[in-house]
């Protein structure tokens, strides 16, 4: 049942990268269907533009989300390698609350601005503008909810871990599979 849970949450905080993906593969598909309509059919649909900027923008905003998750956002850790262990972990908790703070400021002008389109629309799909923008403070309420998830982490974590992203490539994990295939494949070959 745990190991139900733990798939679970790790799926839930993923849900971020999983709609990127899906609107990723959604813009790569309007793109080649613009290309092919355009240069085989000689017909070129509008309305395939303004959906993919729409969708690009919504992946971006995910994507500061997703980073976040992982660690990966941007940050100069170059000081960070010198200083001590203390003064590491003050800097990250610090970076990580100016983070917050950017976020939740950040929502109110969003807000102000969804009110203010009021009920115009999309020139060519009709969409009403504010829910295209209504994504916006959301992802940066989650990324804020994220960052104090961290904050926890950072505040509980050794100096072995401190910071420490999960690496996008996990050359290490890879090599020990590669070696227990092998270890497999000679134990079955000497039988």
């Amino acid at each position: 049942m745990e190991r139900n849970t733990r798939g679970w949450k790790k799926n839930f905080v993923n849900i971020d990268q999983y709609v990127s993906a899906v609107i990723f593969i959604v813009i790569m598909f309007l793109l080649f269907l613009q290309v092919v309509s355009r240069y085989v059919f000689h017909h070129s649909f509008t309305w395939t533009e303004e959906l993919s900027v729409l969708l690009f923008v919504w992946m971006t905003y995910l994507g500061v989300s997703s980073a976040v998750t992982y660690r990966k956002n941007l940050r100069i850790d170059a000081l960070l390698n010198v200083v001590p262990f203390k003064v590491k972990k003050a800097m990250l908790i610090a970076s990580d609350m100016i983070f917050i703070i950017f976020n939740l400021y950040l929502i109110i002008p969003f807000l102000e601005l969804i009110q203010s389109i009021g009920t115009s629309k999309t020139p060519i799909l009709g969409i009403p503008k504010a829910i295209t923008y209504w994504l916006i403070p959301v992802i940066l309420v989650i990324s804020s909810i994220k960052l104090l998830v961290d904050i926890k982490k950072l505040i509980h974590e050794d100096e072995k871990r401190l910071g420490a992203s999960k690496p996008t490539i996990d050359l290490e994990a890879l090599e020990e599979e590669y070696r227990q295939k092998q270890r497999v494949k000679l134990e079955k070959g000497g039988n």
